[in-house]
């Protein structure tokens, strides 16, 4: 019986991903649609005044070329199929999984472009780090993790090792609903099995403030840095940051509205998304994580886990990439979404670390009260800040800066 029902609710979701495509018929969207398209580090133009005499030509051209950069993002979507989990008898994350699908999308997305993998041998072993069959590392990563011993394995994202992790720090269960805090967490936490964690950390603040004292000190080692520092050293070519430079994967949750989005902060977020350093946002609608990658003109656009494939092995990995790459582009209205969003950002270097320092700042200056990320220089500044507190829908105590 259970079995049947899975593979009734495999369909359901399947059959239900295809028809968002159908019924909101996205081409058709973007065709009525000439604005520039962000997405991801690129910027599609509307070049139609170029050449007049075939705007269609033109048009088909942008509509493929989001295709093709959609296309390149690495997918991970719902899997059955999965070596059962511990303790439970789930051997499918469909219904519950979304939040994790998306944050694996992320990371993975963060991690491609610091490293500038393009080649598909790169790739492989970038998508081997999130296998869903981690071929029973899961055993020796348990005696391992338990020892606090520290050793860098083949798939240290699997799911696996996130419903274990989890379990001991958040006693969530296989089939439970994942926050975005507790994903990070988990992410954050793994991190260190990964090889990738040698030059590269990950930075999270949870009161969506970014703080250039601790971002320096997560790259440089160094906790004294400000932004005087940061100049002084990228301005005399300073050997000390070229020797310590680590690269910074930054995740900062925030809401962009209490029930519902503001459209002041939307403001924010379309300049966010236009950035350099901009590596998607964590977010979606009520029970169902997306991956937004991007937008054009009030629409942003997504990758969807909400599909079900089996999960691979390394040797079928080996074989195809084909169940990690998502032909569907998906749309959805940004006053749709949930307010309760993670902004993604990476920075490779000093330099980088200081124009985005510039960039938030100038930003800062022209939102005002509306920029909802708190840009602070030192530690200091963040415990003298002025706070309000409220309670969200769901009775969870949320704090913003103000």
């Amino acid at each position: 019986m259970y079995n049947l029902c899975g593979s009734l609710l495999d369909r359901w979701y399947n059959v239900k991903f295809n028809l968002i495509q159908y019924v909101y018929d996205i081409d058709k969207q973007i065709r009525q649609n000439d604005k520039v398209i962000h997405i991801l580090n690129e910027t599609i133009k509307n070049d139609v005044g170029i050449e007049v005499r075939n705007p269609s030509f033109i048009l088909k051209q942008r509509i493929e070329k989001l295709k093709r950069i959609c296309s390149s993002i690495i997918w991970f979507s719902y899997r059955k199929k999965i070596p059962q989990f511990q303790i439970s008898s789930l051997t499918s994350d469909t219904g519950w999984g979304c939040m994790i699908r998306v944050a694996q999308m992320a990371l993975a997305q963060v991690i491609r472009h610091y490293h500038s993998f393009t080649q598909p041998e790169q790739l492989i072993v970038l998508i081997r780090h999130f296998l869903d069959d981690d071929d029973d590392e899961l055993i020796n990563f348990i005696k391992q993790d338990q020892k606090n011993q520290v050793q860098y394995y083949h798939a240290p994202f699997s799911i696996q090792k996130i419903v274990y992790h989890a379990k001991v720090e958040f006693k969530k269960e296989p089939g439970d609903w994942y926050k975005p805090n507790e994903i990070l967490e988990t992410l954050n936490y793994l991190f260190k099995y990964s090889q990738y964690s040698l030059n590269m950390q990950i930075y999270i603040n949870y009161q969506c403030a970014f703080i250039l004292q601790d971002a320096i000190k997560q790259m440089f080692n160094y906790d004294k840095g400000n932004q005087e520092w940061l100049k002084e050293c990228i301005k005399n070519n300073n050997q000390f940051i070229s020797q310590h430079d680590k690269g910074i994967a930054i995740f900062l949750p925030a809401r962009i509205g209490l029930q519902r989005v503001n459209q002041d902060y939307l403001e924010v977020l379309n300049i966010l998304m236009t950035l350099p350093y901009f590596q998607g946002i964590i977010g979606g609608v009520t029970n169902r994580a997306f991956y937004i990658v991007g937008r054009i003109q009030d629409y942003l656009i997504y990758l969807d886990p909400h599909f079900v494939q089996n999960a691979q092995n390394f040797e079928d990995l080996s074989k195809t990439q084909a169940s990690y790459t998502c032909q569907n582009i998906q749309l959805i209205h940004n006053k749709s979404i949930d307010p309760s969003i993670v902004v993604c950002l990476c920075v490779r270097n000093g330099l980088e670390l200081l124009d985005l320092w510039h960039s938030l700042n100038h930003m800062k200056q022209e939102f005002q009260e509306f920029f909802f990320i708190s840009i602070l220089d030192t530690n200091v500044e963040l415990q003298i800040s002025e706070s309000f507190q409220y309670l969200d829908e769901n009775h969870e105590l949320v704090n913003i800066l103000k």
